[in-house]
């Protein structure tokens, strides 16, 4: 499964603007890499594995975060499933 953001989204580093409802919300450093791998084609288990990694937490609570990430960041309609 593949991800982007919505159409009215736009990403500015650690930034996302909705243009839509016209807010910006804040991505700290571990959210800004996982929705780096998401965005380039990488699935929740790569970017939970690249957060392991990177940051020295173990894999379940990794997988967490990013499963956390993804539905608050789909909840408030700023990320979809590609098509």
């Amino acid at each position: 499964m593949s991800w982007t953001l919505a159409p009215a989204v736009r990403r500015t580093g650690a930034l996302l603007f909705d243009g839509a409802r016209g807010g910006y919300f804040a991505l700290n450093a571990t959210a800004t890499r996982a929705l780096e791998v998401l965005l380039t084609g990488g699935t929740c288990e790569q970017a939970a594995h690249e957060l392991a990694t990177t940051y020295g937490v173990g894999a379940e609570r990794a997988g967490a975060d990013v499963a956390a990430l993804v539905a608050d960041l789909t909840g408030r309609d700023l990320l979809r499933q590609a098509a």
